[in-house]
């Protein structure tokens, strides 16, 4: 198959039945299946792959993996089952992003040299009565979770897809990452402003921090009365801790210091973005977990880090000793992970 081929072709091969169905699934159970599904085989040609795993049932064809969610006449229903997948996937994959399928629409009939890669998946995202989507890095993969958001429809589907990145990711070298977030924080939209939230949350990077802090009142201003939503956790929340933490940016102060004011700070993914070291564990007789004891790897601070579980997992993070100025202790060696 082209890769310029109509990529509205790719819909879902058997759409007969249209009897209202959400997947029995928990938010744990479906973002399990989607994290084996960069594994699962490709077909060659134009040929569709069926597969089941961990009783969830998908297709895969040249472009992607899908694992079909829901397909419902009740958007609430439909609604109410995606919130918190997309939470549960906040805090194991890290930063969301936003892909807007609107941008994107070459054809087959586009010249071969102008022809953008995204088209391809933002017309299967049309395909399913959807303007944009939301989607997370899983190594060089991506997870693409899509729903229906046009009002008025007699079947309103959800579903995630799983491709390489390259197919979603903007590329431009002229666009810094900075602009970007802040085009999508000033832009009034809910889902442009959340993705950009929850990258600003994951970095360190003073490239892309410090050119946002400039504009902060600005951006106070811009998201003040747009409505974030947030089921299990209220994203207003979030973009002001997110907006806290780049007033610590501006300030000069170490940005672990935003660690005990949010409980979404994984200490697994903070180490892995190379932003603490953990060093040791004490037990915890109030929890499952051990508490963690981090070190931050730019100032040295230490922090206790208790890991509980409510609606979803959260941690608390003690201070045992007071942060530092934010680059006193970076090594030059050390690499900040960019996003």
């Amino acid at each position: 198959m082209s890769l310029m081929q109509d990529a509205s072709s790719l819909a879902e091969p058997d759409e007969a039945d249209e009897a209202d169905e959400i997947i029995q699934a928990t938010a744990e159970q479906v973002l399990a299946v989607v994290e084996q599904m960069v594994d699962l085989p490709w077909p060659e040609g134009d040929e569709w792959l069926e597969w089941r795993l961990d009783g969830l049932e998908g297709t895969t064809s040249y472009l992607m993996h899908v694992l079909p969610l829901a397909s419902h006449s009740d958007a609430a229903a439909v609604a109410t089952f995606i919130a918190p997948v997309a939470a549960l996937a906040d805090q194991r994959w890290g930063a969301r992003h936003h892909f807007d399928a609107s941008r994107f629409t070459d054809t087959a009939a586009t010249p071969a040299a102008k022809y953008d890669l995204r088209s391809a998946p933002a017309a299967l995202v049309r395909s399913l009565d959807a303007e944009s989507a939301i989607w997370w890095r899983l190594g060089t993969d991506a997870a693409l979770l899509v729903v229906s958001s046009v009002p008025g429809l007699q079947l309103n589907k959800a579903a995630f897809m799983v491709l390489s990145s390259s197919w979603l990711a903007d590329e431009a070298p002229d666009e810094a990452p900075s602009a970007l977030l802040l085009a999508d924080l000033l832009s009034g939209e809910k889902d442009r402003i959340i993705s950009a939230m929850w990258e600003v949350f994951a970095t360190r990077d003073r490239e892309i921090l410090v050119p946002l802090a400039r504009y902060l009142p600005k951006i106070r201003q811009a998201t003040a009365d747009v409505e974030l939503g947030g089921m299990l956790a209220s994203q207003r929340s979030n973009l002001e801790h997110v907006l806290d933490r780049l007033g610590l940016v501006s300030s000069g102060a170490c940005l672990c210091a935003a660690y005990p004011a949010h409980q979404f700070y994984d200490p697994k993914k903070e180490e892995g973005r190379q932003h603490v070291r953990i060093v040791g564990t004490v037990p915890n007789q109030q929890q499952w977990e051990p508490d963690r004891i981090c070190e931050c790897c730019d100032c040295g601070a230490r922090f206790q880090v208790e890991q509980g579980e409510y609606h979803y997992t959260w941690w608390k993070w003690r201070p045992l000793t007071a942060p530092r100025s934010g680059r006193a202790r970076r090594r030059s060696g050390v690499k900040r992970e960019r996003r």
